[in-house]
């Protein structure tokens, strides 16, 4: 096993909480990882990008405590939850502001759909493939953690900022 991967010795080596997004199968699936964590990365507001690098350190950890208890002796490799995550943040701070409505509801609305697809059919949808291990829940964790973790931004426009546009 992987000294890097997410296993349940997390518990002992807490290192593993972050370190199971980096690791990976392979480069494909770097790769696909890499594009899914790009839309979100590209499309976060220039006031928000501190914002985000601060909920990614802090989704990281909490996404792997919350995939624990259902890895048993398997083990966790990939940032596919942390990018899911990271849409469903971004989406929603989107969806929030009146000039990114449109690409915040795609964002959310494309998520929404991959995740009912992923329940209903019980297989990852978008980035399987036979070399690599898929993890369905780490997708649904990561969408609420990152729907749980941008309500506390309320509201997302200070009022002193409201008042001067």
């Amino acid at each position: 096993m992987d000294p890097l991967a997410l296993t349940a010795e997390a518990l002992r080596e807490p290192w593993r909480l972050w370190t199971g997004h980096l690791v990976h199968f392979g480069w494909e699936h770097a790769l696909a990882n890499t594009l899914a964590l790009a839309v979100p990365a590209i499309l976060v507001r220039r006031q928000d990008r501190g914002r985000f690098l601060l909920a990614t350190l802090v989704i990281a950890p909490l996404l792997s405590l919350a995939l624990l208890p259902g890895l048993g002796d398997a083990q966790y490799r990939g940032a596919s939850g942390l990018a899911c995550a990271l849409w469903a943040w971004v989406g929603l701070r989107l969806a929030m502001r009146r000039e990114s409505v449109a690409p915040g509801l795609l964002m959310l609305g494309g998520l929404a759909l991959k995740l009912s697809l992923e329940s209903a059919l019980g297989v990852c949808f978008l980035a399987d493939h036979p070399s690599w291990q898929t993890l369905p829940p780490a997708h649904a964790w990561g969408a609420l953690l990152g729907l749980c973790l941008t309500v506390p931004g309320f509201p997302v426009q200070r009022p002193d900022a409201a008042r001067r546009i």
